[in-house]
């Protein structure tokens, strides 16, 4: 799921260092656009060399590395452990939501990793930096959020306070190798989500929503605008309600693909945005009242009603108005049964008979039940459930969410409502524009008809996802969608590289 957009948690921490620090010699290295996209293990380990190469020339004297997702810890700590093989004075730390949830498996998991930062980065991450500038040891407990091992003991320090958002710095593009190889901009117009979905882990890392100072959001994108050559905004909130904000980005010139929440978002306000708004995602998941009660989306029946009502007051607006709409779900949640399911592919029918030119989509993928998630708390305690346990590390696919309900049923559900999408052009090229890769199975990318333009080397086993390789790309991605059309309702599992 390769989105063209720079790394923008660890873009926040590396500016507000260099703000801090002007004359501390700093940079972003974003593995996708720096190197490429390996297809195969020949090219990742060529891609790991040749980053090496490159610290061989930097000579770092530390490494922060950002893992937001449980789908990228094996590798990043692979990744880790190469660097210190390397050069076993580099000083590496992490920080992300996998890190701040599961510090203690990092920590036991490898000796790789000298610190692990718990929660948002920016005040740590300056401290850490300070010390490595001075020559001194930044492992510290005077510095809070911070989890290091030692002599076969994990250590914390105290939690700190959340960060002053007054004080996020202005993000610093000139910081990425390639600042105009990025077709999308990526901005957080706040931090935290009060809601806690038993599913999300947006709780464990900021319970609390906090915004974003207006003064310092319209500085900031109005630097974007100058500096980049795209004007597409990524909305990477948990919750986006910033609507007052259109008219100046509209006076920028910028489309804006946003995600909220379906029981938040007023339909009213929909035609007011309608010609700056490219994509609208809405966190859905289920149409079952049962289901939504056990994710902790809905209160009671009230709150059910008003959830499924705004859902298709805005999904109506959306079409009339011709943007393109994505409702997520998750199939299989621990205790749906084969009536739950029923009651989603009934509301995605009726959902889509009100079509129109902006097109839309069902993006609806099979639940997962990672550890220390209520979710995973609730497949344990329900005897009927079946989920892989694979630990921490794993993808835990919940394999029979009930005692009469498989997963070939769920699989049957998942892909009779993925049909369910209208893949218009318009949305077709919003789509193209922000995830060129959407849904495409991974031996895909190796097909004979994309050209060997498209490809770093001369072995096509390293894709390309930079300027004319990528627009070469997107223009046969028609095709490849047509030829791989089967695969695209499958399972993710399909759109995982082999390395």
């Amino acid at each position: 799921m390769y989105v063209p957009a720079y790394p923008l948690p660890i873009m926040e921490i590396a500016s507000f260092v260099k703000l801090n620090i002007p004359e501390v010699e700093i940079g972003i290295i974003s593995i996708p656009v720096d190197y490429g996209l390996p297809l195969t293990q020949d090219g990742k380990e060529q891609i790991y060399r040749q980053l090496l190469q490159d610290l061989s020339k930097i000579k770092p004297s530390g490494i922060g590395i950002s893992c937001t997702a449980i789908a990228q810890a094996e590798e990043v700590i692979h990744l880790c452990e190469l660097i210190k093989e390397y050069d076993p004075n580099i000083f590496i730390f992490l920080g992300g939501y996998f890190p701040t949830i599961y510090y203690e498996e990092i920590l036991s998991r490898t000796s790789a990793v000298d610190l692990i930062v718990i929660g948002e980065g920016e005040g740590p991450a300056l401290k850490i930096i300070e010390l490595l500038e001075r020559g001194k040891d930044p492992i510290n407990e005077n510095i809070p959020n911070l989890a290091w091992k030692k002599e076969g003991q994990i250590h914390l320090t105290k939690k700190g306070i959340r960060f002053d958002l007054k004080k996020k710095a202005l993000l610093n593009l000139k910081l990425l190798r390639y600042p105009g190889a990025y077709d999308i901009l990526p901005y957080a117009f706040s931090r935290g989500c009060p809601y806690q979905c038993n599913f999300c882990m947006e709780q464990f890392m900021r319970p609390i929503r906090k915004e974003v100072p207006p003064e310092i959001v319209r500085k900031d994108l109005m630097n974007l605008s100058l500096q980049s050559n795209t004007h597409t905004l990524l909305v990477s909130d948990a919750l986006f309600k910033s609507f007052d904000l259109f008219p100046f980005l509209r006076s920028l010139g910028m489309k804006v693909n946003f995600e909220t929440r379906c029981d938040t978002l007023d339909p009213s306000v929909i035609p007011q945005i309608a010609d700056t708004c490219g994509i609208l995602a809405l966190g859905f998941e289920s149409a079952s009242y049962n289901t939504l009660r056990r994710m902790n989306k809905v209160r009671d029946r009230s709150h059910y009603q008003k959830y499924i009502s705004n859902t298709t007051a805005i999904f109506k607006e959306a079409v009339g108005n011709e943007i393109p709409i994505m409702i997520f779900m998750i199939a299989g949640y621990p205790e749906d049964t084969e009536e739950d399911l029923e009651q989603s592919l009934n509301f995605a029918k009726e959902l889509s008979k009100n079509s129109g030119p902006g097109g839309h989509i069902f993006k609806i993928g099979e639940c997962r039940a990672y550890p220390r998630t209520k979710t995973y708390q609730l497949a344990l305690s329900s005897p009927d459930v079946i989920c892989d346990d694979d630990g921490v590390f794993g993808q835990n696919v919940v394999r029979q969410p009930s005692k009469d309900l498989n997963f070939e049923t769920v699989a049957a559900y998942m892909r009779e409502i993925f049909n369910l999408s209208n893949n218009t052009s318009k949305l077709q090229k919003t789509l193209l524009n922000m995830m060129p890769l959407f849904r495409l199975p991974a031996h895909a990318l190796r097909d004979d008809m994309i050209p060997d333009t498209c490809f770093s080397g001369n072995n096509r086993e390293i894709f390309s996802v930079k300027g004319e390789s990528l627009s070469a790309f997107r223009a046969l991605v028609p095709r490849i969608n047509e030829k791989y059309k089967k695969w695209m309702s499958g399972q993710r599992s399909t759109r995982s590289l082999p390395l």
